[in-house]
């Protein structure tokens, strides 16, 4: 850049960078509060990856020791469950490339989690983190198995170095209402012959209740069950019907 020596085009260095500094300062008033946020949660990320914080409180799963704060991979996979919002997907899976995800992954053992669930859709990525990044952290795959095909699902997920793989939501939900428990109970045999903790996922308080009431009755023959099966609950989405409690009043 070739300055004038005029006086409305003389401009020194000391001039320059307080003009600089104003037109910098103008721009971040410029802009949202969330805007300023997310900059601010930027830098602070910065040091909070530098230091890491460890020691979070774990659990066991027969011999799987497990954080108590576990990492959810709806999201990375693309689903928003943002009910009508349908753009919503579309723009996670732009957002979460692989290495998005593998920084979310580094960030989450940094800070002492050390396990994530999520669909065999994310094997190839996990497997990805684990083989350029070394990175550790254990899966514990949802697995969406058919009523005439247990296993090729699980198989994906013992492919991709699962540590456990349960039955999604959705399905535990559905076969439960059905009275289908003995399928439950294939699935769950199968998996834990394939040397993995295993268990049933549920968004309604009828599925837990409907595999109590099976076990209580023998349909569950497992040796305690206790120390090898996860129960995952989370609240119920509109679509996927309401709460069994509300039938009760």
């Amino acid at each position: 850049m070739e300055l004038g020596t005029g006086m409305s085009g003389n401009l020194d260095r000391r001039e320059f960078l307080k003009g600089s500094l104003v037109g910098s300062a103008a721009a971040l008033s410029a802009l949202s509060f969330e805007e300023r946020a997310l900059l601010a949660a930027q830098d602070a990320s910065k040091v909070a990856r530098e230091t890491g914080v460890q020691g979070l409180p774990a659990g066991r799963i027969g011999n799987v020791t497990i954080s108590r704060l576990i990492c959810g991979g709806n999201l990375i996979g693309g689903f928003a469950h943002s009910r009508d919002l349908i753009y919503v997907s579309s723009l996670l899976k732009q957002y979460f490339t692989d290495e998005k995800i593998i920084e979310t992954l580094e960030i989450c053992e940094e800070n002492g989690i050390n396990t994530i669930i999520a669909g065999t859709s994310s094997a190839g990525v996990l497997r990805k983190y684990r083989d350029e990044r070394g990175g550790k952290i254990q899966w514990l795959a949802q697995c969406v198995p058919q009523a005439d095909d247990l296993e090729t699902d699980v198989k994906k997920a013992i492919d991709g170095g699962a540590a456990g793989a349960f039955l999604i939501g959705n399905v535990g939900d559905e076969w439960s209402r059905a009275g289908k428990v003995e399928l439950i109970g294939r699935f769950l045999d199968f998996v834990r012959s394939q040397g993995l903790i295993t268990g049933v996922g549920g968004h309604n308080l009828g599925t837990p209740d409907a595999l109590r009431r099976a076990q209580a009755a023998g349909r569950f023959l497992h040796e305690n069950p206790s120390q090898h099966e996860i129960l995952v609950h989370a609240p119920a989405r509109p679509e996927q019907g309401r709460d069994r409690q509300l039938r009760r009043r």
